[in-house]
């Protein structure tokens, strides 16, 4: 099969990036053309200003447009999970008689879930957490069902719906643009798949995606979310408390965010921030525990995420697993990890693409998504031949 390249629009809290690749060799991609622009960003009660968002993804999409050579058929949009609802259910269906399971039997499954749920809106991606046929034997890949024999088929299945604002949203602009296939990707599930190693996912992991405007913490069990909620904090409260505490102009707010680093303890009274745009000086303590009393925030939302879902969360189970962070958010923070480890009493790490030049956390869901959207690809092109062929029978 040859390897076609793909198009996708990644929607950030306070930025849009527009991008066209292919599969390169070693696990790399190959760019055919990328752009990204800032916007007025978006909270979990939509955008702050949807002219602002259709303007700049169309400034993007023309940008790359103009410098690409083919014809973009198709756009696979990444969702946030501020748009995003997961809904968890588990299912099984009876044979007659004992059978080798088909591909048509793990999509009926889905199909028979997903009518159970009585859920209204358009559903824009299925997974599972793990199938199980009547030994009740775990199988986290429907394809290692496919030889085994069994009169039952169980599914711990994931069910994730658009909101119907941002469906609209989405589908009216690009289609204003002359593009009719379009496909919705969960941001943070294709951050799952890509960051976190498939035997992680097998226990329970954890994913918290600090952006600009909002962040998200996601459970991550398999192929599938447990739990996910977003939060109306991320970078933007930290720049805000720093204007209003130091009374400072944006600028110079995200100058000495980007100098600061609170992973340290007390530093000396004297040591200060000088600024480079206003040369005022700022102390360093005062400025770090500003950051860190607006980071808390997030903190506190996280660790009531926890308790709420994983009251037990000292146990060896869960403690084992760090909670992996990602996104700009985390970038623009340095520290920050640490802090959220020390505040909410559990291990942390930072992830992001292993590659070249996008080894960054801001990176992190553009490339995600990229890679969920060449995978769908060749899912379909097999999804196509088995299908003429009558099926996965083995």
């Amino acid at each position: 099969m040859k390897n076609k390249c793909v198009a996708v629009l990644d929607i950030r809290s306070n930025e849009i990036t527009f991008l066209l690749g292919s599969r390169g060799v070693n696990g790399t991609f190959v760019f055919n053309g990328i752009q990204s622009e800032r916007y007025e960003g978006y909270c979990l009660d939509g955008f702050f200003d949807e002219g602002s968002f259709q303007r700049a993804a169309m400034r993007v999409i023309s940008a790359v447009q103009q410098t690409y050579q083919g014809v973009i058929e198709e756009i696979h949009v990444g969702v946030p999970s501020s748009f995003v609802s997961v809904k968890t259910k588990g299912h099984t269906a009876s044979f007659h008689r004992k059978r080798k399971v088909s591909s048509q039997d793990v999509e009926a499954l889905y199909e028979s879930g997903k009518n159970d749920l009585l859920e209204s809106g358009e559903c824009i991606r299925k997974s599972a957490m793990y199938f199980a046929l009547g030994d009740n034997r775990k199988y986290f890949s429907a394809n290692d069902l496919y030889s085994v024999p069994t009169n039952m088929l169980k599914g711990a299945l994931c069910y994730y719906f658009v909101s119907d604002y941002f469906y609209e949203l989405i589908t009216t602009l690009l289609q204003n643009m002359g593009f009719q296939k379009i496909k919705f990707i969960p941001s943070t599930l294709a951050q799952a798949y890509y960051l976190l190693p498939e035997k992680k996912r097998e226990g329970y992991a954890f994913l918290l995606d600090v952006g600009f405007m909002t962040s998200s913490i996601s459970v991550v069990y398999g192929n599938g979310i447990v739990h996910e909620e977003s939060f109306d904090c991320g970078v933007a409260s930290i720049l805000v408390q720093l204007i209003q505490h130091l009374g400072i102009d944006y600028p110079v707010a995200e100058e000495l965010l980007a100098n600061a680093n609170i992973s340290g303890g007390i530093v000396p009274k004297d040591m200060a921030y000088i600024s480079e745009i206003d040369e005022k000086s700022f102390p360093v303590q005062k400025v770090n525990d500003i950051i860190k009393y607006a980071l808390d925030e997030l903190c506190e939302w996280v660790d009531l995420f926890l308790r709420t879902y994983y009251k037990d969360k000292a146990s060896m189970m869960m403690s084992v697993n760090p909670i992996s962070i990602t996104g700009e958010g985390i970038s623009a923070i340095k520290g920050g990890a640490e802090h959220i480890a020390k505040r909410i009493g559990w291990l942390t790490e930072i992830v992001y693409p292993d590659l070249p030049y996008y080894d960054k956390p801001m990176c992190s869901s553009r490339i995600a998504l990229l890679s969920t959207a060449l995978s769908d690809q060749t899912e379909n092109w097999l999804e196509k031949i088995m299908n003429i062929l009558g099926g996965i029978k083995k």
